[in-house]
């Protein structure tokens, strides 16, 4: 068995780490160094993130560097946004422990913080309405950021920001309260004072990202970190407008209530933080458009999930894709393998097979259910196309089955009520057929 290679940062390294070649360094901080890898099986480049052996051994923070390392392991795979660089893997032992991430070329925000070196107020607004998209995509997955800061937001070319560095990231089903993790300038009240953090610490920390790329200063001016924790606490930041007189005070008035003292008088939401965004840019609301909890109520009135508990219905929201589509969409086509299920929403679809019109389906209604039920993927019996836009929920049948046992078996009963109502309508059509 081949001995593992001992990559000494700070060194020049070996041609491999693993699996990936090591091209060349990006860059290096106090805690590890960057490296530009490529990846030969995904044929990729990659970003290669060494930690160095004294941050991860430190008589003091070692334990909770490890614990921040191993959420990122815990991470890595689970979050998938087009704003969200994304962690491809993440290796703890005692030869090397090294992240391996999406490589965004672009550098970061960090330039644009500074008086001389502004963005343009619409481009401004669009990153940030693009954090909170992914932000909220993230709480919704039960991740809280806790170091939003212009170094870890990158330019990601025509897609636009990418939040990077979820190391001090939390799920906040695993823990409930955290230290001061996080960047000095950019913390929260809550964080100085060691407090449990919500998603509302990161919309402060983001608050302060947008004081700095508007006007170009920081929101405090301390003597020493003692003093910037007090204006932390204590101090109302000047106002954006006396340091830039073309802002506009919608805007300002979104950057203070961000940066409100107290976290029940800042933006409840990520949603509510991004339609205020969405309101200044134009911009479509995307998946911001429906609030996971109104998303929740909807399921909740549903006939189909009349017998499901709460938990349960969050359980389907994390793993469902709630999409929109036009009339004429093909959601799924006679004979073709496929196992997705689908849940109307709104809206209402026709099955047919060849040029036979089978049944129509409307809100309430499933499609696809026949694949689960089986077990296996099967050629699609008929063809599924929407009449009118609709609203549906796409369900893939191998995450279904990583919900409970519970959750699984109100599946199949409300599957089983599907067939028998089915059957029933079919009984009824054939009697008047024969009478």
């Amino acid at each position: 068995m081949e001995t593992p290679t001992t990559v000494v940062a700070g060194a020049q390294p070996p041609p491999f780490l693993g699996q990936y070649r090591l091209l060349r360094r990006l860059g290096q901080g106090a805690t590890s160094e960057v490296y530009l890898g490529y990846d030969p099986f995904e044929q990729r480049e990659v970003a290669v993130k060494l930690f160095k052996q004294a941050f991860l051994d430190d008589p003091r923070h070692g334990r909770q560097n490890r614990k921040q390392l191993r959420n990122e392991a815990a991470l890595a795979g689970k979050l998938n946004h087009p704003h969200i660089v994304r962690t491809f893997e993440a290796v703890i032992n005692d030869e090397n422990s090294y992240v391996v991430m999406e490589y965004v070329s672009g550098g970061t925000l960090e330039p644009f913080i500074h008086s001389d070196n502004l963005l343009p107020l619409d481009r401004v607004v669009e990153y940030l309405y693009q954090c909170c998209r992914a932000l909220n995509y993230a709480q919704y997955h039960g991740v809280i950021h806790r170091d939003i800061k212009p170094a870890n937001l990158l330019l990601a070319g025509m897609d636009g920001i990418k939040i990077s560095d979820l190391g001090t990231a939390v799920r906040m089903d695993i823990e409930q309260t955290q230290s001061n993790a996080g960047s000095p300038n950019y913390m929260s009240p809550e964080q100085v004072r060691g407090e449990s953090l919500t998603h509302l610490t990161d919309i402060y920390s983001l608050g302060v990202v947008m004081y700095r790329l508007l006007t170009g200063h920081s929101p405090y001016s301390p003597k020493n970190l003692a003093h910037l924790y007090q204006q932390i606490l204590h101090d109302v930041p000047l106002s954006p407008s006396a340091l830039r007189r073309d802002l506009p005070p919608p805007l300002e008035r979104i950057v203070l209530r961000a940066l409100q003292k107290n976290p029940a008088d800042r933006f409840a939401s990520w949603l509510e933080l991004g339609n205020e965004l969405a309101a200044l840019g134009h911009f479509e609301k995307s998946d911001l458009e429906v609030a996971e909890n109104e998303k929740f109520n909807i399921l909740r009135k549903m006939k189909f999930f009349g017998d499901f508990g709460d938990i349960e219905l969050w359980g389907i929201l994390r793993i469902g894709e709630w999409q929109k589509q036009p009339e004429k969409t093909v959601l799924m086509r006679e004979n073709e393998m496929s196992d997705a299920i689908y849940i109307i929403i709104e809206g209402s679809v026709s099955v047919t097979r060849g040029s036979r019109l089978l049944i129509a389906l409307r809100n309430g209604d499933c499609c696809g259910e026949m694949a689960y039920i089986r077990g296996r993927q099967l050629p699609r019996s008929a063809t599924v196309t929407a009449n009118t836009e609709i609203t549906v929920v796409k369900i893939d049948p191998h995450q279904l089955a990583q919900l409970s046992e519970t959750c699984q078996s109100h599946f199949n009963q409300a599957f089983l009520y599907v067939l028998a109502e089915r059957l029933r309508l079919a009984d009824d059509r054939f009697s008047k057929l024969i009478s």
